[in-house]
């Protein structure tokens, strides 16, 4: 009994490396950044920052449902992006007071993304976000460029909008 418990566990472990991103892994990773006028509190309210779907407004994304959890580590959510029929599986994996980590484990590309403020002065703050995937799994050298292009894109507009929402009166 010993033996096959041993064996179902192994072929377990087997079956989750198999899964794993694809390697060699060709990271990417591109970094965002905004001043805000406003202190680090009323930044991280403003853009949403507790709000598990928040960052669907600012990146028009067509749908995100909470899967579980309100936004804390282990929440995970389903985002509903243009031209994809299936949801993609976002989980929390980093979580502080004004920042959160979550990954897109089930996609070829092991995506994650991390959006943070930090205080600059006592009235004035810093958005970050930052992407990293696996480019090796979008395909060749013009997928790739043209993958980052427009995640470049997508995530400039975003962060634009983020800062607008912070810098309101």
């Amino acid at each position: 009994m010993k033996k096959i418990i041993a064996a179902a566990a192994l072929t377990c472990l087997a079956t989750t490396a198999s899964a794993q991103t694809p390697q060699p892994a060709d990271w990417v990773t591109l970094t965002f950044s905004a001043n805000l006028n406003k202190n680090i509190d009323v930044a991280w309210a403003r853009v949403g920052g507790d709000d598990l779907c928040a960052i669907a407004k600012y990146l028009d994304i067509q749908s995100c449902t909470p899967v579980s959890g309100k936004g804390e580590l282990g929440s995970v959510r389903n985002i509903g992006a243009a031209g994809n029929p299936a949801p993609i599986v976002e989980n929390i994996v980093s979580r502080s007071k004004y920042s959160y980590t979550y990954a897109q484990p089930f996609t070829p590309i092991f995506y994650h993304g991390t959006m943070s403020i930090e205080a600059t002065g006592a009235n004035s703050s810093r958005l970050h976000y930052t992407l990293i995937w696996n480019q090796r799994a979008v395909g060749d050298a013009a997928a790739q460029a043209a993958s980052k292009a427009s995640r470049q894109q997508r995530f400039q507009a975003a962060v634009d909008k983020m800062a607008a929402a912070a810098n309101a009166p």
